[in-house]
């Protein structure tokens, strides 16, 4: 039987691969292309290794104090992703949830252990909602 938490995460894995197979280059996107955003188009538009690679990650971390998901000991973990270095939490949060973020947008660690990668604990917002999440805890 699994716990709450693995239902959870669980159940974010399973959507994840509709989101991806789900991810459409609307006219939005074609107008407002960077490569960067191109960048992260193409790793959706990838959903079966990234959706493994994603899975992979997770299943590779380690449990921690209220329920956190490390993916490493000490800093965040980077991972080579299409040519691109990027941290795990960004993989897991944009490409996991099919997002594509602007140059302005951050994922935010509601659990603010930036090594953890548990989808549940990760959202976005700006460097300035970043900044006030610190000032505010």
């Amino acid at each position: 039987m699994m716990s709450p938490f693995e239902q959870s995460v669980d159940a974010w894995l399973s959507s994840m691969e509709v989101r991806l197979r789900g991810f459409v280059r609307g006219d939005l996107f074609l107008i407002a292309q960077t490569p960067d955003k191109e960048w992260w188009a193409q790793v959706i538009d990838d959903a079966t290794v990234t959706a493994v690679l994603i899975k992979d990650l997770l299943a590779e971390a380690k449990l921690s104090v209220g329920g956190c998901l490390e993916a490493s000991q000490g800093r965040s973990k980077r991972i080579s992703v299409k040519g691109k270095q990027v941290y795990a939490y960004q993989l897991i949060y944009w490409a996991g949830n099919a997002l594509i973020p602007s140059s302005e947008d951050v994922v935010r660690h509601k659990c603010h252990n930036r090594r953890c990668i548990n989808p549940m604990h990760l959202t976005h917002g700006t460097q300035l909602d970043n900044v006030n999440d610190t000032r505010d805890r």
